[in-house]
């Protein structure tokens, strides 16, 4: 018998009784299988592992992250000085190829570098190519000086952003959960300082409401952003030409996106703004209008009221038609002036 040959090749592949790989490879397939299925196990964990726990999450977090998100409508109703009732609808857009399932959470929205204002609780959601995500509660306010910053954000701004941070998991098919960061910014239109408001249909009272009131109208109030917001009754003051003639009243103020004409009712200094139209024999005078109060079931919403009366609106209002409605004479009261 020919002794057996050595070394690490003729041990771990053993010669067959026919000369050739073949006869080798079978024999170390028979000896060395566990060997040779342990190793396949080792690489596929080498490959698969990273994959699994770094490759994938990234993924999903940079899917996240290239999403967008955007508010469709947002209504705040049943206002009181420490919370509110919200409905918010947004539509969240992704262009990735995974659709997982997004756990609800909670989630805060804050200006940029501020405290939360409100916390929200985010539904569970599928990731779609586009998806409607609609959240409606009763919240409390996270900070209600925050809240009045945004109120005030809100009247002053053609535009601005809103903060929207939290932290889910997702859940694709055959993987285990991920969690990831869910943070937006959200831009939006605000009530751009209530350009355009206008008033209409002024009537002069000669018997004065109960509350006083000796003027009656419309007030135009454009709202060109999304929002739904219910103020309770709102007091404004009024100034002509700089110098108090009174309040306005519009009760249960509930402005809608859009166009929105509400009534109202003004207890107004009459004899001054007789005296201003002669004096400056014009009919067309130059009114100020800043917020003074907005009161929702007998309480005051301090958050509003800062956001209404840091915001001041001039209206050059015709006021002929009213003094001809109780008729006085406009062109022999100026002396044949407009």
């Amino acid at each position: 018998m020919a002794p057996r040959k050595r070394g690490v090749m003729n041990t771990l592949y053993p010669p067959g009784k026919k000369p050739g790989a073949g006869g080798r490879i079978k024999n170390h397939c028979r000896k060395f299988w566990w060997c040779d299925c342990l190793l396949i196990v080792i690489i596929a964990l080498i490959i698969l592992l990273p994959i699994i726990f770094v490759a994938i999450p990234k993924k999903a977090q940079h899917d996240i992250n290239a999403s967008t998100l955007s508010v469709t409508q947002q209504d705040i109703s049943s206002p009181s000085p420490e919370g509110l009732h919200l409905k918010l609808v947004s539509v969240a857009k992704s262009s990735s190829s995974f659709h997982p399932t997004l756990e609800a959470f909670r989630a805060s929205l804050s200006l940029k570098d501020q405290d939360p204002f409100l916390y929200i609780q985010i539904p569970e959601a599928k990731a779609d190519a586009e998806t409607t995500i609609t959240v409606e509660q009763d919240v409390k306010f996270a900070s209600k000086d925050q809240f009045t910053n945004y109120n005030k954000l809100v009247m002053s701004s053609e535009e601005f952003n809103v903060y929207l941070s939290g932290s889910t998991k997702v859940h694709q098919k055959g993987l285990q959960a991920m969690t990831v960061d869910y943070n937006k910014v959200i831009t939006m239109k605000g009530l751009n300082k209530l350009k355009g408001l206008n008033i209409t249909d002024l009537k002069l009272v000669t018997t004065p409401l109960d509350d006083g009131s000796n003027l009656i109208g419309n007030v135009f109030i454009p709202n060109p952003s999304v929002m739904t917001l219910s103020l309770g009754n709102v007091t404004m003051n009024l100034a002509l030409d700089g110098t108090p003639i009174g309040t306005a009243l519009m009760k249960d103020l509930v402005i809608k996106p859009g166009d929105n004409t509400v009534q109202m009712q003004s207890i107004t200094n009459q004899t001054a703004v007789l005296n201003y139209v002669i004096a400056k024999k014009s009919a067309v005078i130059p009114l100020d209008i800043v917020g003074n109060s907005s009161i929702y079931n007998g309480e005051h919403l301090t958050y509003f009221e800062s956001a209404l009366s840091s915001n001041t609106v001039r209206v050059d209002l015709n006021v002929g038609p009213a003094l001809a409605g109780i008729g006085l004479n406009i062109t022999k009261l100026i002396g044949g002036g407009s």
